[in-house]
């Protein structure tokens, strides 16, 4: 098992959300960070609450990550700083709801660029690094999402990128581990108590609410820390990660029943909210904390009866097909 302690770390995204929780996380380690996200201000404020929780030293470098070159030049930062990088946690990422043809291509474009390219312009970077001056060693930690195993309607651009990260990061790690021992790891959580719905682009018409449960961040950054000391292939954070194999048995009737539930609980409910791009073409000064306020204890268990409600449902109705098949099987067998 790794230790954490003055090893280099980068985290992208950190100004919020999952990557300021895990940026904090490292830092309660003893890590030496580097913290990058578009708007320099946040990034400050960051690197400061790291280092009073017990970074040695956390240096902010505003990054575009959907910019090669900006990607580098932070590779090369970190390593100039710090002489080596140990961890490298691709986390940024945003996303966007609504119909599809609904949303402008130039948004969900850039949605791409960011959560899937801005993942490969990291990974390629580190890699590099890590094969070089790194003696081969190192750990790649990618964010993909439950929305990159089991399909999200009505945010289509957002599952098509995370099902590219968890390709990604899954043939990454066969050829980095056929030549070296970096571990290249993919990060699964359902959805979490963070900025990112007011981030995400809106086209739904309506105010945009987290699908339940809602983790806390600090979980899911204790859970990607954990990963860090003891590399493995992935880990899934979050009850909705138990529909991946309903959803795998019969991926028509529980497609077409999440497809349902979304378009009532995206397009059919809620305040009424104009269409917006969120941060996806550009940053925003609101939302840059860790939490948004999703997850009290009332809320929790309403949200847990949603969920179990939904894995009924998806149950009965798999269980439906398989009589069915089995019904079938037994009448051509007569």
């Amino acid at each position: 098992m790794q230790d954490l302690r003055n090893s280099t770390v980068v985290v992208t995204g950190a100004s919020s959300g999952i990557g300021l929780a895990l940026a904090l996380a490292f830092a309660r380690q003893g890590a030496k960070l580097v913290l990058a996200a578009r708007q320099q201000e946040p990034l400050r404020d960051a690197a400061r609450l790291c280092e009073e929780a017990g970074s040695p030293r956390a240096l902010p470098v505003p990054t575009d990550v959907s910019d090669a070159s900006q990607v580098t030049a932070l590779a090369q930062e970190a390593a100039a700083a710090f002489g080596r990088i140990d961890v490298w946690a691709n986390i940024a990422g945003v996303a966007a709801a609504g119909p599809f043809e609904s949303i402008p291509m130039e948004t969900q474009a850039q949605l791409v660029a960011i959560n899937l390219t801005g993942v490969m312009n990291g990974s390629h970077v580190a890699l590099k690094h890590m094969l070089g001056s790194g003696g081969g060693q190192g750990v790649i930690i990618n964010m993909a999402s439950i929305a990159g195993r089991v399909p999200q309607p009505f945010t289509a651009a957002y599952s098509a990128s995370k099902f590219g990260v968890a390709g990604f990061t899954d043939a990454l790690r066969c050829e980095a581990l056929a030549r070296s021992g970096v571990q290249v790891c993919g990060v699964y959580p359902s959805f979490v108590d963070t900025p990112a719905l007011r981030h995400a682009a809106n086209y739904t018409g309506r105010g945009l609410r987290p699908v339940p449960p809602v983790l806390d961040p600090a979980v899911v950054a204790e859970r990607i820390v954990q990963l860090a000391r003891a590399p493995r292939r992935a880990v899934h954070v979050g009850a909705p990660n138990r529909l991946v194999p309903v959803y795998a048995l019969a991926p028509e009737i529980v497609g077409r029943l999440i497809g349902w539930l979304g378009m009532r609980f995206l397009l059919h409910h809620g305040p009424p909210a104009a269409a917006s791009n969120g941060t996806i073409l550009a940053p925003m000064a609101d939302g840059v904390g860790m939490r948004d306020g999703w997850g009290g204890a009332t809320q929790r268990r309403a949200q847990h009866l949603g969920l179990l409600a939904t894995v009924g449902i998806a149950t009965f109705l798999l269980g439906r097909q398989l009589i069915a098949r089995s019904s079938a099987g037994a009448s051509a067998r007569r």
